[in-house]
């Protein structure tokens, strides 16, 4: 099971990656383009068409439409998916190297903000001479100064997203911790039982202990063997009770889990 759950984490990660690609690589194209980067719906740049959100998925979206506009047609660059799988793994790699720290939120945060200006100031040498004089055009409107403030906005939109995400995942991952280390218990219960169902009526006279580990827990066995004739002195030795109880700490707090059977004189 914790496989799985290694699993899903490299996969939200790699998600998370792939999501701020595609947004960041969109604010990088617009803002040296004074363009709207938190109120404006993509579009095509070509058709100028707004993109729905089954147009928006990253990566999936460019292979499901073929590398081609769903509406125009015309081809997109592969500037987009390939920064998404870039960041994705990128994304990967930061959680591999810091873990569920704080030192990783603040990484992530660094790298967005370093994103976004090395690629701003990249795309605006690629900018038309058409696209730079209404970048002139709109410096000298009363659009002046908006643009930081949606560069921010986005910024703290995408640091929200990113806490709230991390702590989702790592909710996720603790609460799956806590369920393998409730399943070991449970084996170990049901491997002490059969170790005590295995011995013979007779056999089976007194209480035993033990302890094992797994996963850096110690679980601690107790199997208690009761005659029911003696709870029950009208009652012939005909039946005893075995309860296996099994204890184990984890993460400061103490659980437990027991199992319990009869075992009847053969005659």
């Amino acid at each position: 099971m914790e496989i799985y759950i290694n699993i899903f984490i490299m996969f939200c990660m790699f998600v998370m990656g792939s999501l701020f690609g595609s947004f960041f690589s969109l604010a990088t194209y617009r803002i040296p383009r004074h363009q709207d980067i938190v109120k404006t719906r993509s579009y095509c740049p070509n058709c100028k068409h707004r993109l729905e959100f089954f147009d928006l998925i990253p990566i999936l979206s460019f292979i499901i439409r073929g590398g081609k506009c769903k509406y125009c047609k015309e081809k997109i660059s592969l500037r987009y998916p390939l920064l998404e799988i870039t960041n994705g793994v990128v994304f990967l790699v930061f959680y591999f190297i810091f873990g569920y720290t704080l030192n990783l939120f603040l990484i992530c945060i660094t790298y967005a903000i370093l994103f976004v200006l090395i690629g701003s100031r990249l795309m605006s040498k690629k900018m038309t001479d058409e696209e730079k004089i209404e970048v002139q055009e709109l410096k000298l409107s009363s659009k002046k100064g908006v643009f930081v403030i949606e560069l921010v906005v986005a910024l703290i939109i995408f640091t929200v997203y990113v806490a709230s995400a991390l702590i989702i995942v790592r909710n996720s991952t603790k609460k799956g911790a806590e369920l393998i280390a409730r399943g070991n218990a449970i084996t170990v219960a049901v491997s002490a039982m059969e170790q005590a169902l295995s011995k013979t009526y007779d056999e089976l006279y007194s209480s035993s202990s033990s302890s094992t580990g797994s996963n850096n827990i110690i679980y601690d066995v107790t199997t208690d063997v009761t005659k029911y004739s003696d709870i029950d002195l009208t009652k012939k030795d005909l039946v005893k009770i075995i309860q296996v109880n099994v204890k184990y700490m984890y993460n400061g707090n103490s659980y437990d889990f027991t199992l319990k059977t009869l075992k009847g004189k053969e005659i």
